[in-house]
């Protein structure tokens, strides 16, 4: 019993590892470098600083340090990939939300199909808000960063999982606890590919003859986003509301991944 508490406790530190209130001591001498102007007794800051998020998330969302970081040549040797995908998501939702017509065409497309809840502006804003889906999406990337991670479902497992039926079927072997680390795998998967690589998607439709198109993705991706979110294990780690906006919005983050990746990562020539 002691070790499986131990393998749950280590399990949710993995979904969401990282927050801008626990940045590492190198992310948060590169921010403050990046931020300050008039002072150099950088450590003096950070210990000033250290655990509160507030200040810290004001200082990523800065103008100055996004400039800073977007000409920064090694950002990858000085900073973190959390840290990198935390201060591009954030600047991808912030722009967005000032973008009417980004909104009025997602509203308009997620309403042309028959949808329970209909969409409005009100309810795209609220998610384009939403600082915990921001933070989620930027530890699922830099977690995906490995391939190895990728493929695994876990830290630590050694068999790799290339398909997502091959996925589900691994569902059936699994008790309730893991069935929620498979849900949440699932929809990462799936946002991560539809998100930051729809062509590797479209690839295998056009040449492959294959069935899987983007929309087998965007419905697998939502279905398992869901059923994570009313899991148990979902209330328990205070992840239910950010995985029912990651299954309700799949469509708009899909596109929030997908410019992110155009308008900054090209910039970098990083291979995520």
């Amino acid at each position: 019993m002691r070790y499986k508490r131990k393998k749950m406790k280590r399990k949710k530190n993995e979904l969401h590892s990282h927050d801008l209130g626990h940045l590492s001591d190198k992310d948060l001498l590169f921010l403050i470098e990046n931020y300050v102007t008039k002072r150099q007794d950088y450590e003096h800051i950070a210990n000033l600083i250290k655990g509160d998020a507030d200040i810290v998330s004001q200082m990523v969302d800065s103008d100055r340090v996004f400039d800073k970081v977007m000409h920064e040549g090694n950002i990858i040797l000085h900073a973190s990939p959390y840290f990198l995908f935390t201060l591009l998501l954030r600047r991808v939702f912030k722009l967005k939300k000032d973008d009417a017509d980004f909104i009025d065409d997602v509203v308009e497309e997620l309403n042309s199909t028959e949808r329970p809840y209909p969409w409005n502006r009100n309810k795209v804003l609220k998610l384009l808000n939403s600082t915990n889906v921001s933070n989620y999406l930027a530890n699922m990337l830099a977690t995906f960063v490995q391939t190895s991670r990728l493929y695994g479902m876990e830290k630590d497992d050694e068999k790799q999982y290339r398909y997502i039926i091959d996925m589900i079927e691994e569902i059936q072997r699994s008790d309730s606890a893991r069935r929620f680390y498979i849900y949440c795998h699932i929809g990462n998967y799936t946002l991560f590919f539809t998100g930051m690589f729809p062509e590797y998607i479209e690839h295998k439709f056009k040449y492959k003859k294959t069935l899987i198109d983007n929309r087998y993705y965007v419905d697998f991706g939502k279905t398992y986003f869901g059923l994570a979110s009313e899991h148990d294990m979902a209330r328990r780690h205070e992840l239910d509301d950010t995985l029912h906006s990651l299954s309700e919005g799949f469509e708009i983050i899909t596109k929030l991944l997908q410019y992110m990746r155009k308008e900054y990562l090209v910039f970098y020539n990083l291979k995520v």
